[in-house]
């Protein structure tokens, strides 16, 4: 599943309020929601950091689509301990099937890691589309910050109806 220029600008826009990583933080701590869910590897790592481990992290192991330093992967894969033995394919500007289900049972678990081979960007949409109502979304959005997306029906049905976009592509 791919997609095309249209989508592509559409999706780059975000879906939520962006912030800069303290003040999502602060916000996390002061109403922490039912479940909190992550991609990308430096949201996930600033989280961690700030010792407000997420339910749910996506990373791929870049940044910007370049490697990340090995201290941030050591990081990481401490925190997620098992949780990043294996990894699904998922190429830059794609909604891969093996990553959408990996990220469906993700969800469905309510906790874990899931390390993407290829590009986690799109993984936002799918638990966009997929996730319980009141969960919480974190993602980056490059040299802007952090953007903060409360699922609900709304959040839903637009991920859902961008999804069968792309799947129609």
């Amino acid at each position: 599943m791919s997609m095309n220029s249209a989508l592509r600008e559409r999706l780059a826009q975000p879906f939520g309020p962006v912030m800069e990583f303290s003040q999502a933080s602060d916000r996390l701590v002061s109403r922490r929601p039912a479940a909190v869910a992550a991609v990308g590897d430096q949201v996930v790592l600033n989280l961690l950091r700030a010792a407000l481990k997420p339910d749910m992290a996506i990373v791929d192991l870049k940044c910007q689509r370049q490697p990340i330093p090995r201290e941030w992967e050591r990081e990481m894969r401490q925190a997620a301990g098992r949780g990043m033995d294996h990894a699904v394919p998922n190429p830059p500007g794609t909604v891969h099937p093996r990553m959408e289900e990996a990220v469906r049972q993700l969800l469905a678990d309510g906790s874990g890691w899931l390390l993407i081979e290829g590009e986690d960007d799109l993984a936002s949409l799918v638990i966009m589309a997929y996730a319980r109502i009141g969960t919480l979304l974190l993602y980056g959005q490059p040299q802007q910050g952090v953007v903060w997306v409360e699922i609900d029906q709304t959040t839903q049905d637009m991920a859902r109806e961008l999804l069968e976009k792309i799947k129609r592509r």
